[in-house]
């Protein structure tokens, strides 16, 4: 036989005799019992669902659910008691969320089965003026206890009663000794999973509400710098990001309420190490040490070391920032800025099919690693018709699904047939980076700003 043979073409044949489950009750109310608990998402839930199960499969005329979890030896709780009228069930409070309103007990009936960690199995039961349930098991002439186990431990147990004598045979207890422990792991997996949805809710509102306090510290709107527009693009990996940037006019305190219609402009971009609140958290400590410079800075280097020195007093463990902070002047187009480990921004000459140049002086190290690092500043002269284009390393870090960065490049190509609007620089550069991406989503937040000089 030649294993590499193509398989055969011709229909699958295969002999047997179906067996006729259609009128097999049973079997149509096991298929409805495992349907149901499947789409359970609450324990008490499963517990109806299970009950309700039974009640259908292998009536019994009382259930006692007991737990000791966290108990001292010898007290027990009665978690749910559901007794059958009318082929109904009914019994108390959601035992999870009430759990402290049941009260515990010793003694009685209970008591004693829940001595050992053994199935009990009563016959000709007899029980009246219990210590603990009075005359609610009269009624009843057989018992099935079954123990309940959780991490190897006996710590529930299921009492199933009917009014018979011999209501139960050793071969309902076998059954049921493995049946009550397996709704037992689906209830406690239904907890959890509960459990864990209810955590994970409370940190989704507490990332949005970070992520609204983050937001915040963004402009509220482009501003209004004289002779130049302004547009951003700002998208965040998690709901809150570690990306920031803003624009503030650098006045001595006595002008902050009267700002000369020229003077000089702060522009700042940030990224902050790693994603998430963490980030957030970071760069919204960036944003108020620059907001607390208690003058106009002498120079963008000045503005760095004074940033750094208190973000490396944190002493944050494995975290940093990059940044480009430039001093802006309308009167004079003058740009002085220092770039603290971030990306080198772009200026795009006025016009499609213009080149674009890198500003890669004035450098230094990231933020918040050195105490007393140096920074160097470094100036340029934006003509009439340049932008200015900054950008995170989301941009360029960003990767296709074969892995590929966008790049530096990426930027410089999607900026070619651009006309050097702000919106036009923005557009342009996102749209070639979501063909870039091809679907792959972005591993890092991702800001750009653009700013056209238009002159005088």
């Amino acid at each position: 036989m030649n294993p590499a043979a193509p398989p055969s073409s011709h229909a699958f044949e295969a002999l047997a005799s179906r067996v006729d489950l259609s009128d097999n009750h049973q079997i149509q109310l096991l298929m409805e019992l495992v349907g149901a608990l499947s789409r359970a998402t609450d324990p008490i839930q499963v517990q109806r669902t299970f009950a309700e199960g039974v009640r259908r499969l292998h009536p019994i005329d009382a259930y006692i659910g007991v737990s000791v979890r966290g108990l001292p030896p010898g007290q027990y709780k009665i978690t749910r008691t559901i007794l059958r009228s009318d082929e109904a069930f009914y019994g108390g409070k959601d035992p999870w969320s009430s759990w402290h309103e049941i009260p515990a007990h010793t003694g009685g009936i209970i008591g004693e089965i829940i001595r050992s960690a053994y199935p009990e199995l009563l016959q000709n039961l007899r029980i009246e003026n219990d210590p603990v349930l009075g005359d609610l098991l009269a009624p009843f002439g057989s018992l099935m206890a079954i123990p309940l186990f959780d991490n190897g431990e006996p710590l529930n147990w299921a009492i199933s009663l009917r009014r018979a004598p011999n209501g139960f045979t050793m071969a309902h207890l076998e059954e049921s000794i493995l049946r009550s422990n397996l709704v037992g792991g689906t209830v406690r997996n239904t907890l959890n999973m509960k459990l864990l949805r209810q955590a994970n809710e409370r940190i989704r509102a507490e990332m949005e509400r970070i992520a609204a306090i983050q937001r915040s510290l963004l402009p509220e709107g482009m501003p209004a710098i004289p002779g130049v527009t302004v547009s951003a693009s700002y998208a965040t990996y998690d709901s809150a990001g570690g990306d920031l940037y803003g624009f503030r006019p650098l006045l001595a305190e006595s002008e902050r309420h009267a700002a000369p219609p020229e003077s000089p402009w702060g522009i700042l971009i940030a990224d902050a190490s790693g994603h998430g609140p963490s980030a957030a958290v970071v760069s919204a400590m960036l944003h108020a040490i620059v907001h607390a410079y208690p003058r106009p800075p002498e120079s963008t280097a000045a503005m760095m070391e004074h940033v750094n020195r208190h973000l490396a007093a944190k002493r944050i463990e494995n975290s940093f920032v990059t940044a480009f902070f430039a001093i802006y002047d309308p009167a004079t187009r003058r740009l002085q800025y220092t770039r603290a480990g971030h990306e080198p921004p772009l200026v795009k000459n006025a016009g499609s099919g213009q080149a674009t140049t890198r500003l890669e002086d004035g450098g230094g190290i990231p933020l918040g690693i050195v105490d007393d690092a140096t920074y160097e500043q470094a100036e340029t002269v934006l003509e009439p018709g340049q932008t200015l284009v900054l950008y995170t390393d989301g941009i360029t870090e960003a990767r296709d699904p074969r892995g590929g960065f966008f790049g530096l490049e990426g930027i410089e190509r999607a900026l070619v047939a651009c006309s050097g609007e702000p919106d036009c620089v923005v557009n342009s550069i996102t749209t070639a980076l979501r063909a870039h991406e091809a679907g792959v989503r972005p591993q890092d937040d991702q800001t750009i700003v653009a700013l056209k000089v238009h002159g005088t």
